[in-house]
């Protein structure tokens, strides 16, 4: 049985609470279904709007840059006025910035409406951890990220099969605009679901105070990091960024202490940072969420380019593993139940392998027999996935300070967005110069899945820090955590 001290879920809330974890999960599928998409796409809007090649980098950047700067300021704001509220202005701007996307006449149009996209998932997606982590404590809120993290496979699995036949089916011209139009209808269904069936806040601001200067300080740091690896603007500007960004941290940090030695609420909770749980697992997301998601990314262009296959065809290949992510994300949390930390440790030396063999798989298999090695490999790979990303979410967020839920969950996504970014840009980047200069996709995948496999290494790392801690501290509300 679940101990009284674990309950601190509210009792008029238990009632819709299948509902709100749908809502949850639908505007998951939503707005990961547009991520998924986008790609493919690419091509064909580059040749209808005649777009250049800094335009469809910001094309594709700009969706997961107002994505990252949104997530804390959502969070926090989500803690003091209401996530509900949130939610809805998140998800409705999402939806009308997807029809001006798909309405436009010229690529910086396309940005334009990306960056508005990237903002109400931010958004949303702030909303949609915090309600889960707000409504539901140790097994039912890993079950809740549970979920979620199916709905999400189910996007990467449903969204690019759907993109390759609507641009098959349609002229070059409609065919991106029905793909960036795609999400809306999920998203128009999930608004009205969520006006329906989320519960009115109840949280109130009054006396609440929001660290207005902290939050810009933190968005000034976000924004200078991500803007080098998402542009094109040379060195020098990289370099004066990222000066920007080290001096807009350190401020926020000296701002922080000050704000909280005043008696408010900083952005940066002294009680987050204190928690060991809660930072080891930021940094186990941290690190396997970029390097899954380089892995992916190098894998595709060695499929496309290296063997000839379609963007269809090779999202068939690995659509093994956006299968079984959603298959084993939807009970995942019964081993979590059982096993803890340990559940997720071996999901992710699991992922350690696979990648080892993709690395083996490409330098001593021959051509001709690679497909079916893939994906097995991706079957595998789907399942570490699924024990990782909602196990990891729900022993992280376990360590959520009282009325920060928002925030903590938005940190924990924001380490997995700067993530995502730095490592797209690097391993990619690698296994391009490497092709250029050798010719030999042999190397190239060696390189650029080498630092996917170190990372995963760290993030292994980090579960069992987190594994040994647990064990031998068992404080109370850890031990009760997950017991049935």
């Amino acid at each position: 049985m679940i101990s009284i001290s674990t309950l601190r879920v509210d009792p008029q809330t238990s009632a819709g609470s299948r509902a709100e974890v749908f809502v949850c999960a639908a505007a998951g599928f939503t707005t990961l279904l547009d991520s998924a998409v986008l790609g493919i796409g690419i091509p064909a809007i580059r040749t209808s709007l005649h777009a250049g090649t800094a335009e469809v980098q910001w094309i594709l950047a700009s969706y997961s840059l107002m994505f990252g700067l949104a997530l804390v300021p959502a969070g926090r704001l989500g803690d003091v006025i209401g996530r509900r509220r949130l939610f809805l202005v998140g998800l409705s701007l999402f939806t009308a910035t997807g029809i001006v996307g798909a309405l436009a006449s010229g690529p910086w149009m396309v940005v334009a409406a990306r960056l508005g996209q990237g903002a109400g998932a931010g958004i949303v997606s702030s909303q949609v951890l915090g309600i889960i982590t707000d409504r539901f404590t140790g097994r039912q809120r890993a079950k809740a990220l549970g979920a979620y993290s199916t709905a999400g496979g189910l996007a990467g699995l449903i969204g690019p099969i759907i993109g390759g036949v609507l641009l098959g089916m349609a002229d070059e011209d409609l065919g991106w605009r029905l793909l960036l139009m795609l999400n809306v209808p999920f998203a128009i269904a999930t608004l009205v679901m969520a006006v329906i069936y989320l519960q009115p806040d109840r949280t109130s601001s009054v006396g609440a105070s929001i660290d207005t200067v902290g939050l810009i300080a933190l968005a000034v740091a976000t924004l200078a990091l991500l803007l080098p690896l998402v542009s094109s603007f040379g060195a020098v500007f990289s370099v004066l960024s990222v000066a920007v960004s080290v001096a807009a941290l350190i401020g926020f940090w000296f701002w922080e202490r000050r704000f909280a030695a005043r008696g408010g609420t900083p952005v940066l909770l002294p009680a987050l940072i204190a928690a060991r749980g809660y930072t080891l697992g930021t940094t186990v997301a941290l690190f396997w969420f970029g390097a899954v998601l380089a892995l992916n990314a190098v894998l595709s262009l060695y499929l496309i380019e290296g063997l000839g296959y379609s963007a269809l065809q090779a999202a068939l290949v690995m659509s093994g593993s956006a299968v079984t992510m959603a298959v084993t994300s939807a009970f995942g949390w019964r081993l979590v139940s059982r096993f803890g930390r340990g559940a997720v440790v071996c999901a992710v030396a699991t992922e350690v392998v696979v990648v080892a063999g993709y690395i083996a798989a490409v330098n001593v298999v021959p051509r001709e027999h690679i497909i079916p090695v893939f994906v097995l490999l991706a079957v595998v790979s789907g399942i570490a996935s699924g024990l990782v990303d909602a196990p990891n979410r729900a022993l992280t967020l376990e360590y959520a300070p009282a009325g920060a839920s928002g925030v903590a969950a938005a940190f924990l996504q924001l380490s997995q967005r700067l993530s995502a970014t730095i490592s797209l840009a690097a391993v990619s980047g690698l296994y391009l110069g490497i092709l250029a200069s050798t010719g030999d996709f042999g190397p190239a995948i060696a390189a650029g899945l080498g630092v996917s496999l170190v990372m995963l290494l760290a993030s292994l790392l980090c579960a069992v820090a987190d594994l040994r801690r647990r064990q031998e501290t068992r404080p109370r509300e850890q031990s009760n955590a997950f017991e049935s």
